[in-house]
C-alpha cells in the first residue's frame, strides 16, 4: 500500500461544480484513495456557471479517511468579464501562497484551468519544494488562446508559451488526451516525449436517469449540439447551412446549453423555423436529449483539434448516438470516426455537405448501428481504462 504518499490535486473547479473535469477530479481522488494514497484537493467555491454560484461548500471539508478538500473563495461580480478576469488572477495567486506555506506533498497534479498561469505557479512550487508534478492537459494553451484571439499579442503569447514550457519541463509526467495533442507538445520540445502519456477522458455519467421522452414530436429527425456554445465550436456553419436553402420538412437542428456565442447564434437563425434553442438543462435531461437525437454535433474551429479533444464525443457514443464532426482533416478523431463507422466527418466550414447530411437524414439515407457504437465506446472510453492508466502513472513516480 502507498498510505504514506501524500497527493494534492489542484484545479479551479471541483465537484459539485458542473464542468466534466470537476467530476473526473473527484473520481481521481476516489481511485487514488482506494490505492492507499492520502489525497487532498485544492480548488475553489463552485463557480463554473451561474447555477453553480448557488452551491456553497465549506472552506475545509474533512473526509472519512482524513483527507481534505480546500475551497478558496471566488469573486461573484455580476459582470461576467470582470468576474472571470479577477478570478483568473486571484485563484493562481492564492494557490501560490497556499502551497508555499503549506506542508510538502509527495506528488501534486494540476490541470489547465486557468490556462498556463495556474500550472506555472504550481510548477514553481514543485521545483522549490522538490515535489513530483503531474501536468494534466485538457487543452493546450496558449496555442488555443492565440487562435481565439485571447493571446493575440505576440509578446504575451511568447511569454505564456515559455511559462508553459517551463511547467512541462518541471513535470515528472504529462497527460494528454490524444496523439494530436502529444504532437503539439513535441513541436515545442522533442525532449518531452518520454514523459508524455495519452489517457483520454471517459464519459461522466449522471447517477440519475430521466426516464420520460423529452421530445414529444416523434416525426422529426433531429441533430443536436449540447454543451458550451462558445468561441471554439464554430457552430455558425450549421445555421449558415440552412440559410438561403429550401426548408427541410420534418427536420430540427437543436442547440442545448449556454455560452458567449448563444445570442449571436439566435440572431443568425431568427429567420429559420426549424432551429430550436434549449437553455441549460441537467445532465440527465441532456443525456435523454442526446439519446433521442439522430446525430450529435462535435464541432471545432480551425486548428483547435491539434490542441484539444472534445469530451462530448464520449457522451454521444455512450448513448449510441452517431456523431457529425466538423473539424480539420487529418486528425486522430477523424480516423477514429471513419474506421469505426461512428458518424460522418466533414471538413471545417463545408456548409454544402452539412446541408446534404440534413436532407439525407430526413430521407433515411443515413443509418448507423447504435448498439455497435455503444460497444466501441465501452472498448475505448470506459472509466476502467482511465483508472488502470492513472494508477500506472502514479506507481511510476
Amino acid at each position: 500500500m502507498n498510505d504514506k504518499k501524500n497527493i494534492l490535486l489542484v484545479h479551479r473547479f471541483f465537484y459539485p461544480d458542473s464542468p466534466p473535469y470537476a467530476v473526473i477530479l473527484d473520481d481521481m481522488r476516489e481511485i487514488l484513495k482506494a490505492e492507499g494514497y492520502h489525497v487532498d484537493v485544492l480548488s475553489s467555491q463552485p463557480s463554473y456557471k451561474n447555477v453553480d454560484f448557488k452551491k456553497n461548500e465549506k472552506f475545509i471539508s474533512i473526509h472519512d479517511d482524513g483527507s481534505k478538500t480546500y475551497r478558496l473563495p471566488v469573486f461573484k461580480f455580476k459582470n461576467k468579464k470582470i468576474r472571470n478576469l479577477f478570478n483568473f488572477i486571484w485563484f493562481p495567486t492564492v494557490v501560490f501562497f497556499f502551497l508555499l506555506f503549506k506542508r510538502r506533498y509527495d506528488v501534486m497534479t494540476v490541470a489547465t484551468t486557468p490556462p498556463v498561469v495556474l500550472a506555472f505557479v504550481v510548477a514553481v512550487i514543485a521545483k522549490i519544494k522538490k515535489v513530483a508534478l503531474i501536468y494534466h492537459f485538457m487543452d493546450i494553451h496558449p496555442e488555443i488562446g492565440n487562435i481565439s484571439g485571447e493571446f493575440k499579442n505576440k509578446y504575451i503569447y511568447h511569454l505564456l508559451k515559455r511559462m508553459d514550457l517551463f511547467s512541462c519541463k518541471v513535470a515528472s509526467k504529462i497527460i494528454v488526451l490524444s496523439e494530436d495533442m502529444k504532437n503539439s507538445l513535441l513541436n515545442r520540445n522533442k525532449q518531452l516525449s518520454d514523459k508524455i502519456e495519452i489517457i483520454n477522458n471517459y464519459d461522466v455519467n449522471s447517477k440519475k436517469i430521466f426516464d420520460k421522452d423529452y421530445f414529444q414530436d416523434k416525426t422529426k429527425k433531429r441533430i443536436v449540439y449540447t454543451g458550451n456554445i462558445g468561441k471554439f465550436q464554430g457552430l455558425e456553419v450549421f445555421i449558415e447551412s440552412l440559410k438561403a436553402k429550401k426548408e427541410i420538412d420534418n427536420f430540427e437542428l437543436v442547440f442545448v446549453g449556454e455560452g458567449n456565442r448563444l445570442e449571436k447564434l439566435k440572431k443568425l437563425s431568427s429567420s429559420i423555423s426549424n432551429i430550436k434553442f434549449i437553455p441549460h438543462v441537467s445532465i440527465e435531461k441532456a443525456r435523454k436529449i442526446i439519446s433521442e437525437a439522430d446525430m450529435g454535433i462535435v464541432s471545432l474551429e480551425k486548428k483547435i483539434i491539434n490542441y484539444a479533444y472534445p469530451s462530448k464525443v464520449m457522451t454521444y457514443l455512450s448513448e449510441g448516438t452517431p456523431i457529425l464532426v466538423v473539424a480539420d482533416n487529418g486528425s486522430e478523431l477523424e480516423s477514429f470516426i471513419n474506421e469505426n463507422n461512428l458518424g460522418i466527418f466533414v471538413e471545417y466550414n463545408d456548409s454544402e455537405k452539412i446541408y446534404d447530411i440534413y436532407k439525407n437524414i430526413t430521407s433515411n439515407n443515413i443509418n448507423f448501428d447504435r448498439e455497435k457504437i455503444k460497444k466501441v465506446f465501452n472498448k475505448n472510453f470506459s472509466k476502467n481504462i482511465f483508472k488502470k492508466k492513472l494508477i500506472s502513472i502514479f506507481k511510476d513516480i
